[in-house]
Protein backbone atom coordinates (compact mmCIF):
# COMPACT_ATOMS: atom_id res chain seq x y z
CA UNK A 1 0.00 0.00 0.00
CA UNK A 2 2.83 2.39 0.90
CA UNK A 3 4.63 1.71 -2.41
CA UNK A 4 1.37 2.25 -4.27
CA UNK A 5 0.94 5.68 -2.66
CA UNK A 6 4.51 6.61 -3.55
CA UNK A 7 3.95 5.52 -7.16
CA UNK A 8 0.79 7.60 -7.38
CA UNK A 9 2.61 10.64 -5.96
CA UNK A 10 5.46 10.22 -8.46
CA UNK A 11 3.01 9.90 -11.35
CA UNK A 12 1.19 13.05 -10.18
CA UNK A 13 4.44 15.01 -10.09
CA UNK A 14 5.42 13.64 -13.52
CA UNK A 15 2.07 14.59 -15.07
CA UNK A 16 2.25 18.07 -13.53
CA UNK A 17 5.69 18.48 -15.08
CA UNK A 18 4.39 17.32 -18.47
CA UNK A 19 1.44 19.71 -18.28
CA UNK A 20 3.77 22.60 -17.43
CA UNK A 21 6.01 21.70 -20.37
CA UNK A 22 3.03 21.52 -22.74
CA UNK A 23 1.79 24.88 -21.49
CA UNK A 24 5.12 26.59 -22.08
CA UNK A 25 5.35 25.08 -25.54
CA UNK A 26 1.91 26.43 -26.41
CA UNK A 27 2.80 29.88 -25.06
CA UNK A 28 6.10 29.96 -26.95
CA UNK A 29 4.56 28.83 -30.23
CA UNK A 30 1.83 31.47 -30.08
CA UNK A 31 4.29 34.19 -29.10
CA UNK A 32 6.46 33.41 -32.13
CA UNK A 33 3.45 33.69 -34.46
CA UNK A 34 2.48 37.13 -33.20
CA UNK A 35 3.51 40.47 -34.64
CA UNK A 36 5.00 43.06 -32.32
CA UNK A 37 1.77 45.04 -32.51
CA UNK A 38 -0.21 42.02 -31.36
CA UNK A 39 2.16 41.44 -28.47
CA UNK A 40 1.83 45.01 -27.22
CA UNK A 41 -1.95 44.79 -27.56
CA UNK A 42 -1.98 41.90 -25.06
CA UNK A 43 -0.54 44.21 -22.41
CA UNK A 44 -3.28 46.80 -22.82
CA UNK A 45 -6.96 47.07 -21.87
CA UNK A 46 -10.09 49.06 -22.68
CA UNK A 47 -13.80 49.44 -21.96
CA UNK A 48 -16.12 47.12 -23.88
CA UNK A 49 -19.19 49.37 -23.79
CA UNK A 50 -17.38 51.95 -25.94
CA UNK A 51 -17.50 49.52 -28.87
CA UNK A 52 -21.31 49.19 -28.86
CA UNK A 53 -23.79 51.70 -30.24
CA UNK A 54 -26.94 52.90 -28.46
CA UNK A 55 -28.88 49.97 -29.87
CA UNK A 56 -26.39 47.52 -28.37
CA UNK A 57 -24.83 46.53 -31.70
CA UNK A 58 -21.09 45.99 -31.96
CA UNK A 59 -19.41 48.72 -34.01
CA UNK A 60 -17.13 46.54 -36.13
CA UNK A 61 -15.70 49.55 -37.98
CA UNK A 62 -14.51 50.97 -34.65
CA UNK A 63 -13.07 47.58 -33.73
CA UNK A 64 -11.09 47.43 -36.97
CA UNK A 65 -9.82 50.95 -36.38
CA UNK A 66 -8.94 50.76 -32.68
CA UNK A 67 -8.14 47.09 -31.97
CA UNK A 68 -7.05 45.57 -35.32
CA UNK A 69 -4.41 43.50 -33.52
CA UNK A 70 -6.73 42.42 -30.73
CA UNK A 71 -6.69 43.49 -27.11
CA UNK A 72 -5.54 41.75 -23.97
CA UNK A 73 -8.26 42.77 -21.52
CA UNK A 74 -11.51 44.60 -20.95
CA UNK A 75 -11.75 46.63 -17.75
CA UNK A 76 -14.65 46.39 -15.30
CA UNK A 77 -16.91 45.29 -18.10
CA UNK A 78 -19.98 44.57 -15.95
CA UNK A 79 -20.23 47.84 -14.02
CA UNK A 80 -19.92 50.52 -16.68
CA UNK A 81 -23.67 50.93 -17.09
CA UNK A 82 -26.87 49.26 -15.76
CA UNK A 83 -27.63 46.38 -18.11
CA UNK A 84 -29.45 43.06 -18.03
CA UNK A 85 -26.95 40.23 -17.39
CA UNK A 86 -28.12 38.35 -20.47
CA UNK A 87 -27.61 41.40 -22.67
CA UNK A 88 -24.20 41.92 -21.10
CA UNK A 89 -23.33 38.28 -21.83
CA UNK A 90 -24.44 38.77 -25.44
CA UNK A 91 -22.11 41.78 -25.73
CA UNK A 92 -19.22 39.68 -24.45
CA UNK A 93 -20.12 36.95 -26.96
CA UNK A 94 -20.17 39.43 -29.84
CA UNK A 95 -16.81 40.93 -28.85
CA UNK A 96 -15.11 37.59 -28.33
CA UNK A 97 -16.46 36.33 -31.64
CA UNK A 98 -15.10 39.40 -33.42
CA UNK A 99 -11.67 39.03 -31.81
CA UNK A 100 -11.45 35.33 -32.64
CA UNK A 101 -12.44 35.76 -36.30
CA UNK A 102 -11.08 39.20 -37.21
CA UNK A 103 -7.67 39.58 -35.57
CA UNK A 104 -4.42 37.98 -36.82
CA UNK A 105 -4.20 35.15 -34.28
CA UNK A 106 -7.76 35.20 -32.95
CA UNK A 107 -6.82 35.69 -29.30
CA UNK A 108 -9.81 36.14 -26.93
CA UNK A 109 -9.76 38.88 -24.29
CA UNK A 110 -9.79 38.58 -20.51
CA UNK A 111 -12.88 40.32 -19.15
CA UNK A 112 -12.43 41.40 -15.53
CA UNK A 113 -14.61 42.84 -12.79
CA UNK A 114 -14.56 43.58 -9.06
CA UNK A 115 -16.15 40.92 -6.83
CA UNK A 116 -15.27 41.95 -3.26
CA UNK A 117 -18.91 42.03 -2.17
CA UNK A 118 -20.37 40.07 -5.05
CA UNK A 119 -20.42 40.69 -8.79
CA UNK A 120 -20.12 44.43 -9.30
CA UNK A 121 -23.07 44.76 -11.64
CA UNK A 122 -26.63 46.06 -11.50
CA UNK A 123 -29.07 43.68 -9.82
CA UNK A 124 -26.53 41.29 -8.32
CA UNK A 125 -26.54 40.18 -4.69
CA UNK A 126 -24.60 42.51 -2.41
CA UNK A 127 -22.76 40.46 0.19
CA UNK A 128 -21.20 41.99 3.33
CA UNK A 129 -17.87 43.68 2.82
CA UNK A 130 -14.72 41.75 3.70
CA UNK A 131 -14.20 43.45 7.07
CA UNK A 132 -17.67 42.21 8.04
CA UNK A 133 -16.93 38.73 6.79
CA UNK A 134 -13.69 38.68 8.77
CA UNK A 135 -15.79 39.13 11.93
CA UNK A 136 -17.52 35.82 11.19
CA UNK A 137 -14.23 33.87 11.37
CA UNK A 138 -15.98 31.52 8.95
CA UNK A 139 -13.91 30.54 5.89
CA UNK A 140 -16.58 28.07 4.75
CA UNK A 141 -19.01 30.93 4.23
CA UNK A 142 -16.30 32.96 2.53
CA UNK A 143 -15.73 30.13 0.09
CA UNK A 144 -19.46 29.65 -0.55
CA UNK A 145 -19.86 33.36 -1.27
CA UNK A 146 -17.19 33.40 -3.96
CA UNK A 147 -18.32 30.08 -5.40
CA UNK A 148 -21.67 31.72 -6.06
CA UNK A 149 -20.04 34.92 -7.28
CA UNK A 150 -17.58 33.17 -9.59
CA UNK A 151 -20.26 30.94 -11.08
CA UNK A 152 -22.41 33.95 -11.93
CA UNK A 153 -19.56 36.06 -13.30
CA UNK A 154 -18.28 33.27 -15.54
CA UNK A 155 -21.77 32.84 -17.00
CA UNK A 156 -21.65 36.53 -17.90
CA UNK A 157 -18.31 36.15 -19.65
CA UNK A 158 -16.07 37.26 -16.80
CA UNK A 159 -12.80 35.32 -16.63
CA UNK A 160 -10.83 37.38 -14.13
CA UNK A 161 -11.65 39.25 -10.92
CA UNK A 162 -9.69 42.09 -9.36
CA UNK A 163 -10.23 40.58 -5.91
CA UNK A 164 -9.64 39.76 -3.11
CA UNK A 165 -7.98 42.55 -1.20
CA UNK A 166 -5.77 41.01 1.47
CA UNK A 167 -3.96 44.09 2.72
CA UNK A 168 -3.10 43.74 6.39
CA UNK A 169 -4.58 47.08 7.49
CA UNK A 170 -3.29 48.47 10.77
CA UNK A 171 -4.23 52.06 10.17
CA UNK A 172 -7.85 52.63 11.31
CA UNK A 173 -8.11 55.82 9.22
CA UNK A 174 -7.22 54.04 5.96
CA UNK A 175 -10.03 54.95 3.58
CA UNK A 176 -10.40 51.43 2.14
CA UNK A 177 -10.30 49.53 5.42
CA UNK A 178 -13.70 47.94 4.81
CA UNK A 179 -12.34 46.07 1.77
CA UNK A 180 -9.76 44.27 3.90
CA UNK A 181 -9.97 41.47 6.46
CA UNK A 182 -8.43 43.74 9.09
CA UNK A 183 -5.15 43.86 10.97
CA UNK A 184 -4.29 40.19 11.41
CA UNK A 185 -2.10 38.54 8.78
CA UNK A 186 -3.16 35.00 9.65
CA UNK A 187 -6.89 35.74 9.50
CA UNK A 188 -6.38 37.58 6.20
CA UNK A 189 -4.53 34.54 4.84
CA UNK A 190 -7.25 32.10 5.92
CA UNK A 191 -10.10 34.18 4.52
CA UNK A 192 -8.16 35.06 1.38
CA UNK A 193 -7.43 31.44 0.53
CA UNK A 194 -11.10 30.57 1.11
CA UNK A 195 -12.03 33.41 -1.24
CA UNK A 196 -9.75 32.01 -3.96
CA UNK A 197 -10.90 28.40 -3.51
CA UNK A 198 -14.51 29.34 -4.06
CA UNK A 199 -13.87 31.74 -6.91
CA UNK A 200 -11.50 29.58 -8.95
CA UNK A 201 -13.25 26.26 -8.17
CA UNK A 202 -9.91 24.48 -8.45
CA UNK A 203 -9.87 24.98 -12.23
CA UNK A 204 -9.41 28.28 -14.06
CA UNK A 205 -11.18 26.73 -17.05
CA UNK A 206 -14.52 26.82 -15.23
CA UNK A 207 -13.95 29.25 -12.36
CA UNK A 208 -12.89 32.89 -12.28
CA UNK A 209 -9.27 33.85 -11.71
CA UNK A 210 -8.48 35.65 -8.47
CA UNK A 211 -6.19 38.67 -8.14
CA UNK A 212 -4.25 39.20 -4.93
CA UNK A 213 -4.14 42.89 -4.07
CA UNK A 214 -2.72 45.36 -3.16
CA UNK A 215 0.78 44.02 -3.12
CA UNK A 216 2.69 44.80 -0.85
CA UNK A 217 1.71 46.68 2.31
CA UNK A 218 -1.07 48.95 1.05
CA UNK A 219 -3.11 50.30 3.96
CA UNK A 220 -0.21 49.87 6.36
CA UNK A 221 2.98 47.87 6.31
CA UNK A 222 4.72 49.32 3.28
CA UNK A 223 7.37 50.74 5.61
CA UNK A 224 7.49 47.68 7.90
CA UNK A 225 10.79 46.10 8.90
CA UNK A 226 11.88 42.95 7.07
CA UNK A 227 10.55 40.49 9.68
CA UNK A 228 7.05 42.02 9.76
CA UNK A 229 7.00 42.44 5.99
CA UNK A 230 7.98 38.86 5.20
CA UNK A 231 6.13 37.08 8.02
CA UNK A 232 2.91 39.08 8.28
CA UNK A 233 2.32 41.53 5.43
CA UNK A 234 3.36 39.05 2.73
CA UNK A 235 1.60 36.09 4.39
CA UNK A 236 -1.90 36.42 2.79
CA UNK A 237 -0.49 36.92 -0.72
CA UNK A 238 2.01 34.09 -0.37
CA UNK A 239 -0.60 31.71 1.06
CA UNK A 240 -3.06 32.39 -1.76
CA UNK A 241 -0.35 31.79 -4.34
CA UNK A 242 1.22 28.69 -2.79
CA UNK A 243 -1.90 26.92 -1.47
CA UNK A 244 -4.71 27.87 -3.85
CA UNK A 245 -2.99 28.67 -7.13
CA UNK A 246 -3.79 32.36 -7.32
CA UNK A 247 -2.16 33.49 -10.58
CA UNK A 248 -2.67 37.26 -10.68
CA UNK A 249 -1.20 39.98 -8.47
CA UNK A 250 -1.94 43.71 -8.41
CA UNK A 251 0.66 46.09 -6.92
CA UNK A 252 -0.57 48.97 -4.76
CA UNK A 253 -0.36 52.69 -5.50
CA UNK A 254 2.05 53.25 -2.63
CA UNK A 255 5.83 53.00 -2.41
CA UNK A 256 8.01 50.39 -0.68
CA UNK A 257 11.54 51.47 0.19
CA UNK A 258 11.08 54.61 -1.89
CA UNK A 259 9.86 52.99 -5.14
CA UNK A 260 6.21 52.79 -6.23
CA UNK A 261 5.04 49.18 -6.13
CA UNK A 262 4.04 49.05 -9.80
CA UNK A 263 7.69 49.64 -10.75
CA UNK A 264 9.36 47.98 -7.77
CA UNK A 265 11.67 45.17 -8.82
CA UNK A 266 12.47 44.31 -5.21
CA UNK A 267 8.91 43.24 -4.40
CA UNK A 268 7.76 42.09 -7.87
CA UNK A 269 10.86 40.22 -9.01
CA UNK A 270 13.05 39.46 -5.97
CA UNK A 271 10.26 38.60 -3.51
CA UNK A 272 7.25 37.64 -5.65
CA UNK A 273 8.84 35.76 -8.52
CA UNK A 274 12.14 34.58 -7.03
CA UNK A 275 11.20 33.90 -3.39
CA UNK A 276 7.49 33.02 -3.60
CA UNK A 277 7.88 31.32 -6.98
CA UNK A 278 5.00 33.20 -8.61
CA UNK A 279 4.63 32.38 -12.31
CA UNK A 280 1.47 34.32 -13.04
CA UNK A 281 0.47 37.74 -14.33
CA UNK A 282 1.08 41.12 -12.64
CA UNK A 283 -1.45 43.84 -13.46
CA UNK A 284 -1.35 47.50 -12.50
CA UNK A 285 -3.99 49.20 -10.45
CA UNK A 286 -5.93 51.69 -12.53
CA UNK A 287 -3.66 54.56 -13.76
CA UNK A 288 -0.92 53.51 -11.31
CA UNK A 289 1.72 53.58 -14.05
CA UNK A 290 0.67 57.04 -15.14
CA UNK A 291 1.07 58.21 -11.54
CA UNK A 292 4.74 57.18 -11.33
CA UNK A 293 6.77 60.13 -10.04
CA UNK A 294 10.07 61.43 -11.41
CA UNK A 295 9.49 60.07 -14.92
CA UNK A 296 9.58 62.62 -17.77
CA UNK A 297 6.96 61.05 -20.06
CA UNK A 298 4.84 58.00 -20.88
CA UNK A 299 7.75 56.21 -22.54
CA UNK A 300 9.82 56.28 -19.36
CA UNK A 301 6.80 55.43 -17.19
CA UNK A 302 6.11 52.35 -19.32
CA UNK A 303 9.76 51.33 -19.16
CA UNK A 304 9.94 51.76 -15.39
CA UNK A 305 6.83 49.62 -14.82
CA UNK A 306 7.66 46.73 -17.13
CA UNK A 307 11.31 46.67 -16.00
CA UNK A 308 10.11 46.61 -12.40
CA UNK A 309 8.05 43.49 -13.05
CA UNK A 310 4.58 44.76 -13.99
CA UNK A 311 3.02 43.01 -17.00
CA UNK A 312 -0.25 44.79 -17.82
CA UNK A 313 -1.32 48.46 -17.91
CA UNK A 314 -4.87 49.01 -16.60
CA UNK A 315 -7.38 50.41 -17.34
CA UNK A 316 -6.55 51.48 -20.93
CA UNK A 317 -2.86 50.86 -21.48
CA UNK A 318 -2.18 54.55 -22.03
CA UNK A 319 1.47 54.29 -21.05
CA UNK A 320 2.12 50.84 -22.54
CA UNK A 321 1.00 52.24 -25.88
CA UNK A 322 4.55 53.68 -25.90
CA UNK A 323 6.33 50.38 -25.25
CA UNK A 324 7.72 50.12 -28.78
CA UNK A 325 9.36 53.52 -28.35
CA UNK A 326 10.84 52.33 -25.06
CA UNK A 327 12.19 49.21 -26.77
CA UNK A 328 13.60 51.20 -29.68
CA UNK A 329 15.37 53.54 -27.27
CA UNK A 330 16.89 50.63 -25.37
CA UNK A 331 14.98 51.47 -22.19
CA UNK A 332 13.39 48.00 -22.09
CA UNK A 333 15.23 44.77 -22.80
CA UNK A 334 13.51 42.37 -25.25
CA UNK A 335 13.51 39.57 -22.66
CA UNK A 336 11.61 41.77 -20.17
CA UNK A 337 8.97 42.56 -22.79
CA UNK A 338 8.76 38.87 -23.74
CA UNK A 339 8.19 37.89 -20.10
CA UNK A 340 5.25 40.27 -19.81
CA UNK A 341 3.52 39.10 -23.00
CA UNK A 342 4.01 35.43 -22.15
CA UNK A 343 2.63 35.97 -18.65
CA UNK A 344 -0.61 37.19 -20.24
CA UNK A 345 -0.76 34.40 -22.81
CA UNK A 346 -0.03 31.80 -20.13
CA UNK A 347 -2.98 33.02 -18.06
CA UNK A 348 -5.26 32.82 -21.09
CA UNK A 349 -4.18 29.24 -21.77
CA UNK A 350 -4.71 28.37 -18.09
CA UNK A 351 -8.19 29.88 -18.27
CA UNK A 352 -9.04 27.65 -21.23
CA UNK A 353 -9.60 30.50 -23.67
CA UNK A 354 -7.85 28.58 -26.46
CA UNK A 355 -9.61 25.27 -25.78
CA UNK A 356 -11.68 23.73 -28.55
CA UNK A 357 -14.80 24.04 -26.39
CA UNK A 358 -13.68 27.13 -24.48
CA UNK A 359 -16.05 28.33 -21.75
CA UNK A 360 -16.17 32.00 -22.72
CA UNK A 361 -19.74 32.57 -21.46
CA UNK A 362 -22.93 30.66 -20.71
CA UNK A 363 -25.74 30.18 -23.20
CA UNK A 364 -28.35 29.58 -20.50
CA UNK A 365 -30.67 32.19 -19.01
CA UNK A 366 -28.81 34.14 -16.31
CA UNK A 367 -30.63 35.11 -13.10
CA UNK A 368 -29.09 37.43 -10.52
CA UNK A 369 -29.78 37.74 -6.80
CA UNK A 370 -31.13 34.23 -6.32
CA UNK A 371 -32.63 33.03 -3.01
CA UNK A 372 -29.51 30.95 -2.40
CA UNK A 373 -27.25 33.98 -2.84
CA UNK A 374 -29.44 36.08 -0.54
CA UNK A 375 -29.33 33.37 2.11
CA UNK A 376 -25.54 33.30 1.97
CA UNK A 377 -25.40 37.09 2.30
CA UNK A 378 -27.73 36.89 5.32
CA UNK A 379 -25.68 34.13 6.94
CA UNK A 380 -22.45 36.11 6.52
CA UNK A 381 -24.06 39.21 8.00
CA UNK A 382 -25.43 37.38 11.04
CA UNK A 383 -22.24 35.42 11.67
CA UNK A 384 -20.24 38.63 11.33
CA UNK A 385 -22.44 40.46 13.81
CA UNK A 386 -22.02 37.63 16.32
CA UNK A 387 -18.24 37.67 15.86
CA UNK A 388 -18.15 41.43 16.36
CA UNK A 389 -20.14 41.04 19.57
CA UNK A 390 -17.62 38.53 20.90
CA UNK A 391 -14.73 40.83 20.06
CA UNK A 392 -16.28 44.07 21.26
CA UNK A 393 -19.70 43.69 22.94
CA UNK A 394 -20.04 47.42 23.71
CA UNK A 395 -19.44 48.44 20.07
CA UNK A 396 -21.75 45.73 18.76
CA UNK A 397 -24.53 46.79 21.09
Amino acid sequence: MKMKKIAIMCMTVLLAGCNATDLEQQVNELYEKMSQEERIAQLRSGYMNEFFDKQGVLDTAKCRKEIPNGIGHFSQYASQEPIDPNVLRDHVAAMQDWLIHNTPNGIPALFHEEVLSGVNTSGATIYPQQIGQACSFNPELAELKTLQTGTTLRKMGGVLSLSPMVDVCRNPSFNRLEESYGEDGYLSAVMGTAFVRGLQQGDLRKGVGACSKHYLGYGGGGDADEKEMMEEILLPHETMIRLTGSKVVMPGYHAVHGTNCVANGEILNDILRDYVGFDGMVVSDYTAIDQLPDQPDEVHKAAAAINGGNDVDFPRGVDYAHLQEALDQGLVKPEVFERAVKDVLRHKFRSGLFDKDAYLYSKEQITLDTPEERQTAYDIATHGEFGLYLLCPVAAA
